[in-house]
């Protein structure tokens, strides 16, 4: 695939906030930054799921199904990414496809 056939997969594909702020930066206006990272990186499993409002087992199938990745600390011992979490709550799984968890839209 070429450049160009990339850039234009990117616009097609990218969320409306995305390509205005693409669009900002090619014109040179100041680009908006992201919003300051507050409280822990990584959530266990019971935390992920308060943070989406759902219970464990149903954040456990997400995992399962791919739209959340596990990280493992150490044997038996996982963790959940936050933006992973914040991405799965705005709609869009770990892996950028679309997602819902536990059959509807996920809360905070």
């Amino acid at each position: 695939m070429t450049v160009t056939e990339e850039i234009m997969q990117a616009v097609f594909t990218a969320p409306d906030e995305r390509k205005q702020a693409a669009l900002s930066a090619l014109r040179g206006e100041p680009v908006a930054t992201a919003r300051p990272v507050t409280g822990p990186l990584l959530l266990g499993v019971g935390a992920g799921a308060r943070f989406l409002g759902v219970s464990r087992a149903t954040l456990w199938r997400a995992m399962r199904a791919g739209h959340i990745e596990k990280v493992e600390l150490f044997a038996g011992s996982y963790r959940v990414r936050r933006q992973d979490l914040e991405a799965l709550a705005a709609g869009r799984s770990a892996a950028g496809r679309p997602a819902t968890v536990g059959g509807g839209s996920v809360r905070q």
